[in-house]
């Protein structure tokens, strides 16, 4: 746990990055638990959001995610509007295979 100190620098740091970035129509977070927690974004294209996650504080963020977390997932879709957050997690449980707790919608 010595390097969540670096993580939450870079998710600070990603989080201005993501404000800052072309092409962004959308983006929120939400958390279920403290352990729990969830970012939606969207974009106006594939494109603008690979721009995004595969570069600067977001992507050091992630690479340190994989080392202190178990479990981090993501879905990717074409809509004409922003989901909610109940439609999102549906679809990203749906993805892994794993039931949503009724609870934490």
């Amino acid at each position: 746990m010595w390097v969540l100190p670096f993580f939450i620098y870079h998710i600070v740091r990603s989080t201005k990055q993501l404000n800052m970035a072309a092409g962004l129509l959308h983006s929120d977070l939400t958390r279920d638990s403290w352990r729990i927690g969830w970012t939606m974004s969207v974009w106006e294209n594939k494109d603008r959001m690979l721009e995004y996650r595969n570069h600067g504080n977001h992507a050091k963020a992630m690479r340190i995610a994989r080392r202190i977390g178990d479990e981090f997932d993501a879905v990717h879709w074409d809509a004409d509007t922003i989901p909610s957050w109940e439609e999102a997690k549906i679809r990203l449980h749906q993805k892994y295979g794993r039931k949503l707790d009724q609870n934490k919608r």
